[in-house]
């Protein structure tokens, strides 16, 4: 069964956070954007979090099913597709002009890899 992840999940979503926040600020320059990027970044550490922790919870649930690769690719695939179309809508509503596809398609991909390089990080554990 996973461990829980905590450190990792919450040291690659400030990171991720971060790039989001260049992002929005590349995207929406004078519109606002610190407002908006400080509103991304606690949203960002979530999805990271919940992406890192995707084999904790189908550990949990201990059906066949989930114990196949399958399943972990659709659960990690799913909690970033919603994440790409949060960003996005909040892009859209905030701003006049919106965030580029491609830094919401980016941020996108690291937040599904986040679930993979979160174990090789080197920190302590919590538990």
């Amino acid at each position: 069964m996973a461990e829980l992840v905590i450190l990792p999940a919450l040291l690659l979503g400030a990171v991720i956070g971060l790039i989001e926040m260049i992002f929005v600020h590349s995207d929406e320059i004078g519109m606002g954007w610190f407002m908006h990027g400080l509103h991304a970044f606690p949203f960002t550490i979530l999805f990271v979090f919940i992406n890192t922790n995707v084999g904790f919870v189908l550990g949990l649930i201990n059906h066949p099913m989930t114990e196949t690769i399958w399943v972990d690719l659709a659960v990690r695939g799913i909690v970033s597709i919603i994440a790409m179309l949060k960003i996005a809508s909040a892009a859209a509503i905030a701003g006049r002009v919106g965030e580029r596809f491609h830094h919401t398609l980016i941020i996108g991909a690291l937040i599904f890899a986040s679930g993979y390089v979160a174990p090789f990080i080197p920190l302590p554990k919590l538990f």
